[in-house]
Parts: structure tokens; C-alpha cells; sequence
């Protein structure tokens, strides 16, 4: 016979990773661009001020999600590859999409350093590569920090864009119909479709290109 109901709820286990794992859920939603911990709190049922118990402030719980975000992004990579070039740039689209899946947590990669295992692995990653390319000490060190900033900061930027966006899987660059008379921006209005045509991902891209071909360049003096 099965056991009767007692009318209890049952009582949930709460420690870090749970919270970090309902912060996910909750950053993973569609035009989420924000974090409470009331949200947290209405997530797993209990009280906000449990959070505290793990979490004395909210800047640790976003630097404890932006790291598992970097982890994630790394999980990504495919390994080996066959070129410092490729790896840089396909770390650059990993770290992209994963940023795009978690836009509340992703608005946080310009202002937060995390010292996590996940932010030190993606350090050591790029550095490698441009090591790999003939780079060393200050102009080594320059390049990572070029290549890690445009790419956290571009990542960071779409991935609030997309949130915000009425049509999140569309990458346009430019919003509205670019209508300039001629006489007064002769370069706008003559190149009015080459500029409605351009994507956001692929100018993003386009620049991580251009940072490794400057890398190239740099190595080679």
C-alpha cells in the first residue's frame, strides 16, 4: 500500500551550488538582463536573506556565475585545434554564444574579474596562443589583454543587445530603414545596403580577425 501524503513540502537542501544553479536557470530567460535575489528566493522557495548564508553580497554571486559561464564557454572549445588562429577565434565564438545564453550574467564580463578557475583557464588560453604566435613579455602580455578585452566587451554588448531585442536571433547591425539624402551624406546614402546587410556577428568576428592578423604583424618585427 502506498505510503499516505503528510501535507508536508519537502524541505530543500541549500548550499552553493544550488543557488548558482537556480541563478542559471533564471539567467538563461528570455530578455532577462537582471538578477534579484527575491527572484532567487521565489525560485527555490524560500527566503531571500538564505542567499545570504552563501552569498554576503550579490557581487560574489555574479562573479561565482560569470566564472561558470567561462567554464562553460571553454567546455566548448574543440580540442586540439589546428592553429593558434583558429583556436583564438573559435574561443571568441564559444565565448559569444554562451554570453548570448545568459545575458544577466554576461552584462557583468566588463566590471567583474572573477580570479576563478574558469576566468584564470581562459587567461591561460589566450596567452598560449599568442605565445604560440611569437609573442613574449610586455608585447605578449598587451596582446592577450587587446584581444580578451574586445571580445568580453563585444560578447558582453550583443548578448545584452540580443536580451533587449523584439527578434533575438536576428544579428542586424543597423535598426530602421537608413534614409539620408545624398547631398549631405553622399556615402551613407550610396552604401545604404551594404550597411542594412551587415550582421553584428559577423562584424564581431570580423574584428577578432583583424586583432590576430595585428598579432601576426607584431610577432613578425
Amino acid at each position: 500500500m502506498a505510503p499516505k501524503p503528510t501535507g508536508k513540502a519537502v524541505k530543500i537542501s541549500l548550499d552553493r551550488e544550488v543557488f548558482v544553479e537556480a541563478a542559471l536557470r533564471l539567467a538563461s530567460r528570455p530578455h532577462t538582463l537582471t538578477l534579484t535575489y527575491r527572484e532567487l528566493g521565489n525560485e527555490l522557495g524560500v527566503d531571500p536573506t538564505a542567499i545570504y548564508r552563501h552569498f554576503l553580497k550579490k557581487e560574489s554571486l555574479m562573479e561565482e556565475l560569470l566564472d561558470r559561464v567561462f567554464k562553460m564557454a571553454r567546455a566548448r572549445l574543440k580540442a586540439p585545434t589546428s592553429s593558434w588562429e583558429e583556436c583564438l577565434i573559435e574561443f571568441a565564438e564559444v565565448t559569444l554564444d554562451t554570453f548570448v545564453q545568459y545575458p544577466a550574467i554576461a552584462v557583468t564580463a566588463t566590471s567583474l574579474t572573477t580570479s576563478g578557475q574558469g576566468e584564470l583557464d581562459s587567461i591561460e588560453l589566450m596567452l598560449a596562443c599568442f605565445s604560440e604566435a611569437g609573442l613574449e613579455g610586455q608585447a605578449l602580455a598587451e596582446q592577450y589583454a587587446i584581444f580578451g578585452a574586445y571580445v568580453l566587451s563585444g560578447a558582453a554588448g550583443l548578448a545584452r543587445d540580443q536580451a533587449e531585442s523584439a527578434d533575438p536571433e536576428s544579428y542586424e547591425w543597423f535598426g530602421g530603414q537608413l534614409l539620408a539624402d545624398p547631398t549631405r551624406h553622399p556615402l551613407v546614402s550610396s552604401l545604404r545596403e551594404e550597411i542594412l546587410a551587415l550582421d553584428h556577428r559577423k562584424i564581431f568576428l570580423a574584428g577578432v580577425h583583424q586583432i590576430i592578423r595585428s598579432a601576426k604583424v607584431k610577432s613578425q618585427a
